[in-house]
């Protein structure tokens, strides 16, 4: 099928209006042909077109495909049957230096992932296979569990790791759905004991039973931290251990009082027991407050000189809260960082980066040509959408301190965003 042809099927099924030029073959599987078009108004697609027709419903799965909605994957939109009666998959490009690249490099330096770093690159990707096999379509990532199929997003992305070439395939799936199932488990199992170095933990793989509470399990983090519909929050809740919920009062607000066995003159006493307690009470609020303001650790290396470049933003100390009462803890750097803090709760995440040097930060940023700029005079910063993040992100990066970076994100990032204390 010609790239004229590809154009055309985008063009009059889906309304774009791509020309022959803006289309390329990009790839090729062992069953199908890659194709990518992209134009100058941003829009970019690929097209897998299956040497053979489909078995399958496509009626059915271009439904499926439209209400599909997993961050950790290049989207399948759409799904038919080309005029020449071959199968076709339609999904978002997609784009990215492949995880095999990042394995090889720490091949050649002698060291492998942490298990930390493994769940923080493929957990959107693991939610993402879980969502799969609960919705009956495992075969619809059974090809991109893989690291050549897993491509590493810019700093500044809300994913970290995205997976390629997911969709149905032209037969269906011929394998039965629960061994599908059990194979995309292992699949991914192996994919993270190959990234740390270390065997499956078979007690661990029984036990968790899903990607990501396997990958939580491995990681000491808690398989609470994904609810019950299979989404992650935008940070970790106080019970799946980002901060202590507080150890309960010795003595509450309405503590027990005993009588005096001798009651003197009949005094009533009431206002003395009342005024105990609200004593009582003040000492407790007082304790609080500075307990709140001084628990967790001091800022270290380079999280330690953000956290005094953005004292409005950051706390001043790890646990502790900073702007918008947002709780703080490093986070683990990406290429190209010495260090990162992510403040967050469960509807608002905040991640301050400091970057090696200006031309690090300034490679994963599009072009200035792209950005809101927001501020005037002596301290501007330079605005950029994530684009299809969900919930939103905003990257921020102001431009009188050359080498850090901050991405905001939640549903009320855009408005919040304005408000960001990177100025003072």
């Amino acid at each position: 099928m010609s790239v004229s042809n590809i154009a055309a099927l985008l063009n009059q099924r889906y309304g774009f209006a791509f020309d022959a030029e803006q289309v390329r073959q990009s790839g090729r599987t062992s069953s199908s042909t890659l194709y990518t078009a992209s134009n100058a108004e941003g829009q970019a697609v690929e097209v897998e077109l299956f040497d053979a027709g489909a078995t399958a419903d496509t009626d059915a799965l271009g439904r499926e495909l439209s209400e599909s909605d997993h961050p950790g994957t290049f989207q399948p939109r759409g799904a038919g049957i080309s005029d020449e009666g071959q199968f076709f998959v339609l999904r978002e490009a997609p784009s990215g230096s492949t995880l095999r690249s990042l394995i090889d490099d720490k091949r050649a330096a002698g060291t492998t992932f942490t298990n930390a770093e493994a769940r923080d690159l493929l957990l959107p990707a693991a939610e993402a296979i879980d969502a799969y096999n609960r919705e009956g379509h495992p075969e619809f990532v059974s090809r991109s569990i893989d690291p050549a199929q897993l491509l590493v997003q810019p700093a500044w992305s809300s994913v970290p790791v995205k997976m390629a070439l997911v969709g149905p395939l032209a037969d269906g799936g011929e394998t039965a759905t629960a061994e599908r199932i059990d194979t995309n488990r292992a699949s991914f199992r192996d994919l993270v004991s190959e990234m740390t170095g270390e065997p499956v933990d078979a007690e661990l793989a029984r036990e968790s039973g899903s990607c990501a509470g396997y990958l939580l399990a491995l990681a000491g983090g808690a398989s609470s931290a994904v609810a019950s519909d299979g989404s992650t929050p935008v940070a970790p809740r106080p019970q799946d251990g980002y901060r202590k919920p507080p150890a309960p009062y010795a003595y509450g607000p309405t503590g027990e009082y005993t009588r005096p066995a001798v009651v003197k003159d009949r005094m009533n006493p009431w206002p003395w027991i009342i005024a105990v307690l609200v004593l009582l009470l003040i000492a407790l609020a007082a304790f609080w407050w500075w307990w709140d303001n001084n628990r967790g650790e001091e800022w270290a290396g380079a999280d330690a000189e953000i956290a005094q470049e953005y004292p409005q933003l950051v706390s001043e100390r790890a646990g502790a809260k900073g702007w918008e009462d947002l709780v703080c803890e490093s986070a683990t750097p990406e290429a190209g960082q010495e260090g990162k803090i992510r403040c967050a709760n469960e509807d608002l995440g905040v991640s301050v980066s400091k970057y090696v040097s200006q031309d690090a930060r300034d490679e994963v940023v599009p072009g200035r040509e792209e950005a809101v700029i927001l501020g005037s005079g002596e301290c501007t910063v330079d605005s950029y959408e994530v684009p299809e993040a969900y919930p939103p992100a905003f990257v921020m990066v102001p431009e009188n301190k050359e080498q850090y970076l901050v991405v905001i994100n939640g549903h009320e990032s855009e408005d919040k965003r304005l408000g960001l204390p990177l100025c003072e």
